[in-house]
């Protein structure tokens, strides 16, 4: 591992994720605003995550061909980009260009910076350090939700929008000047250099049957997590008549937990095997969605989502790290790829499908879906991949 190439690449996911926690709340308490229905809000999320599911797989194949580094910092041109778009944003079409230029972006900075961290760590630290990557990222968002949070205390929300978004196009911008100069490249070139070879290698090695099931897990975990993304925070709005800020103070505590929480489950995950840790954090997420329609006040949908956040935190850094276990070392970034694009097709599908739901059946219909497709997604990383505990 070249010197200084991991506080490197981590001070620049820190930098390039200012943005996520208030666009996370703020995105679709402003498209309502502005009048968008709950479908083209879940169209804004597709837009995004279906741009990742056709890019991703193409960042991935690249990786073991043409090297991390670039890949890795083009993220920050595209997010810089994205977030000056976001800035001056007045209509659905303006929205739906940012979340296409943030998906760009997003694909190469997520599967580029998790390949180097399997590049950089062994089987038995790779929980850890996939937990860290998190957790940087987390705490860079943090720190843009409070600077945006603070201008909303200050101006109004479509201000406040302005602003927030100027600054985190100029954060973007800061992680691409960094990233330029101070990430190394970690890939090694094989001695085959031949394309095709390549291709046939990679198509064969990242189906197997494990990395298959592997790749079901997180499709359904992502399609049942993206079937309440782009209504919850506008369902607990009406039925608590809370506003953006109390929103997301409801929600610090929960942010907290997975600003800290990731790094140390992940070290479980190394300690005790990939799979309980997998389920169980799944587990408690899907328990907490199918009690969140049903709390009378927003303090205890705060505490629950508490374990929500304890249950993601779980299951992330152990699910990309059993990825990385499973992935043969010449096609690491092929492999990041092809999991990648199975949480896209899920997340693509999750928000439309959602905003269907939730606007011609029920919202509380679309809490119970989600939270029952997790408890079957428990089940089955407990079965499928409890062989490869410690």
């Amino acid at each position: 591992m070249p010197q200084g190439s991991k506080p490197a690449y981590g001070t620049a996911v820190f930098l390039g994720s200012t943005a996520f926690v208030f666009l996370n709340f703020g995105l679709p308490i402003r498209a309502d605003d502005l009048g968008m229905s709950a479908v083209a809000i879940g169209g804004m999320y597709t837009v995004f995550t279906g741009t990742m599911l056709l890019v991703r797989p193409l960042v991935g194949y690249y990786l073991d061909r043409v090297g991390r580094r670039w890949f890795f910092t083009s993220a920050f041109f595209f997010y810089s980009i994205a977030m000056g778009v976001f800035a001056g944003s007045s209509d659905e079409m303006d929205f739906y260009l940012a979340r296409f230029l943030q998906g760009i972006g997003a694909s190469l900075m997520w599967v580029s910076a998790r390949t180097i961290v399997a590049d950089t760590n062994d089987q038995s630290s790779r929980g850890v350090a996939m937990g860290r990557l998190t957790t940087t990222s987390v705490r860079g968002s943090m720190m843009g939700a409070f600077y945006g949070f603070t201008l909303l205390g200050f101006m109004p929300l479509p201000l406040a929008w302005v602003w927030a978004f100027c600054g985190y196009a100029l954060m973007a911008g800061a992680a691409l000047i960094w990233s330029l100069l101070r990430v190394e490249e970690t890939w090694v070139r094989q001695e085959s250099s031949n394309t095709n070879e390549g291709l046939l290698v990679g198509v064969s090695g990242f189906m197997s049957p494990d990395l298959r099931r592997v790749f079901v897990v997180v499709l359904l975990s992502a399609f049942a997590s993206a079937l309440i993304e782009p209504i919850y925070l506008l369902y607990l709005k009406n039925k608590f008549a809370v506003g953006m800020q109390g929103l997301a103070l409801a929600f610090l505590p929960a942010g907290i937990v997975f600003a800290v929480l990731p790094r140390y489950s992940g070290q479980w995950s190394d300690r005790w095997g990939r799979a309980p840790v997998i389920a169980i954090g799944v587990l408690f997420a899907g328990l907490v969605s199918l009690a969140l329609p049903f709390w009378p006040n927003l303090a205890l949908v705060s505490v629950s989502y508490i374990l929500f956040s304890v249950g993601w935190a779980m299951a992330s850094p152990a699910e990309d790290a059993l990825v990385a276990d499973l992935a043969p070392a010449h096609l690491r970034g092929t492999v990041m790829g092809s999991k990648e694009a199975a949480a896209g097709i899920g997340a693509a599908l999750g928000p439309l499908a959602g905003g269907y739901i939730y606007e011609y059946i029920s919202p509380t219909t679309t809490f119970v879906l989600n939270g029952s497709l997790l408890l079957l997604t428990s089940l089955l990383a407990w079965f499928w991949f409890r062989r490869f505990n410690r």
